[in-house]
């Protein structure tokens, strides 16, 4: 038979692997929606309904909007990261990754760029995607960053964030209505052009 001491453990653990459960999917309720809704739509209420929980059982494992919003984006973060992933130096493959992440989330992004001097959170989001975005950018292309004298390879690696900005993809894709591949095809161009050292040869 099993001891006293022994139930409660169990009863603890499974408890805690339900708060994690519950956590977990208030999490990716509020990326999901994320995606879906401009900023001011996406509240604890329709985070709450999405996870199917209580708002209250938001407001407990979260306390606001805010914190819930931040803390879904660090959730996503690895996530994103993951599937950005491409053998170092693929400079076709990073670019076919980026649109296809783009057009998962890039209109999410363009929201939440119109936002930005408005909300201190919007503020924070906005700073962890561009540290994310420029180290993502920094280990794709280490071999062909590598050896370049430091303030050449930071010009670099801002060439290759301004060739591959969300807001390139929006142009592309939104305002001009071109298809994913013709996107790809316009910023492989961009990114090879930010990839020529000032000699003229392709690195």
């Amino acid at each position: 038979m099993e001891s006293g001491e022994g139930k409660r453990a169990y009863d603890m653990s499974g408890r805690k692997a339900a708060v994690e459960e519950t956590r977990a999917r208030i999490l990716e309720a509020t990326y999901l929606l994320w995606l879906e809704l401009p900023y001011d739509a996406l509240t604890v209420a329709a985070v709450a309904r999405r996870a199917e929980v209580t708002r209250q059982t938001v407001i407990r494992h979260f306390g606001s909007k805010e914190a819930l919003i931040l803390a879904a984006a660090a959730w996503q973060q690895p996530r994103e990261e993951a599937a950005r992933r491409v053998e170092p130096g693929d400079v076709r493959g990073a670019v076919t990754r980026l649109v296809e992440r783009y057009d998962l989330s890039g209109d999410a992004n363009v929201r939440l760029l119109e936002l930005e001097g408005r909300s201190p959170t919007v503020a924070e989001m906005l700073r962890r995607g561009r540290k994310s975005h420029r180290r993502w950018l920094a280990e794709t292309f280490a071999p062909q960053l590598e050896g370049l004298a430091r303030r050449d390879k930071r010009l670099t690696v801002d060439a290759l964030y301004a060739a591959t900005d969300v807001m390139n993809w929006k142009l592309l894709r939104r305002d001009f209505g071109r298809s994913s591949a013709d996107t790809e095809a316009v910023l492989l161009r961009l990114v090879e052009g930010a990839l020529v050292s000032e000699k003229g040869d392709a690195r």
